[in-house]
């Protein structure tokens, strides 16, 4: 009588179909462990990109915030050089100047109008986060946002350059005793009691102040402009992201 060998015998010689089921179970077990890896890490990943896009969401409605404070003070730092312009045009040695010291010293203060934005996110982003997000439109909106900022930084360093180049111009004209009654115990810019008056009122240092003033009013109302933009740029990126993250 013949004897069939159970497969699992030493003895046994395996049929090439079953060498293929073989490989076939392996080959199976080790895809759908990629397979299972590659969505775990997809899922990962994912959680990322909703974690990043949280943050920047709140990132931006910060700076709405800022952003408007910053809008404000440009305003009013207009406001006051086109003061200042009408007052120097028509200044000499005996006209009151109480007005003149209060405006130069508003003037003078520079962090007033400091640009800052959050960005705690793109900055992770920039530090190898940025190819998590998925969305190439919400990427686009991401440096797009950020390339105006710095364009925007560029304008307001230059704003400060000139308000520092202002202080050396108006310090020809100005009493350093009564530049300092303008100023309370608290840093408020306050209006003396006492009437005060310009050292000098030399045409060429009037002038030279008027020129520097002006440069000041036209790079703010510009960077007023440019702020404004990018409020509402701020604004309408959320709005993407609302869509598209709910």
């Amino acid at each position: 009588m013949e004897v069939h060998k159970h497969p699992h015998d030493v003895t046994h010689k395996k049929k090439w179909s079953e060498y293929l089921l073989e490989f076939l179970m392996l080959f199976l077990a080790v895809f759908l462990g990629f397979v299972a890896e590659n969505i775990r890490e997809n899922a990962v990943e994912s959680h990322r990109e909703k974690v990043y896009i949280k943050s920047f969401y709140e990132d931006l409605t910060a700076d709405e915030n800022d952003l408007q404070r910053i809008i404000n003070n440009l305003g009013q730092e207009v406001k006051i050089a086109n003061e200042l312009g009408k007052l120097l045009s028509n200044v000499n040695i005996k006209t009151p100047a109480n007005q003149i010291y209060m405006d130069l010293t508003q003037m003078n203060r520079s962090s007033a109008t400091n640009l800052y934005v959050n960005d705690r996110t793109v900055v992770q982003l920039r530090a190898g986060g940025m190819r998590i997000i998925q969305n190439k439109q919400v990427s686009d909106s991401i440096v797009g946002y950020y390339k105006e900022v710095e364009t925007i930084q560029f304008l307001n360093d230059e704003s400060l350059n000139i308000k520092r180049t202002l202080r050396e111009k108006f310090a020809t004209v100005l009493n350093a005793a009564d530049f300092d009654k303008v100023t309370d115990s608290t840093n408020q810019i306050v209006d003396p009691a006492e009437t005060i008056f310009l050292r000098s009122a030399d045409p060429d240092a009037i002038n030279s102040c008027l020129l520097w003033v002006n440069n000041i009013k036209h790079l703010s109302g510009g960077l007023k402009v440019r702020i404004n933009e990018l409020k509402k740029r701020a604004t309408r990126i959320k709005a993407f992201l609302e869509r598209e993250y709910h």
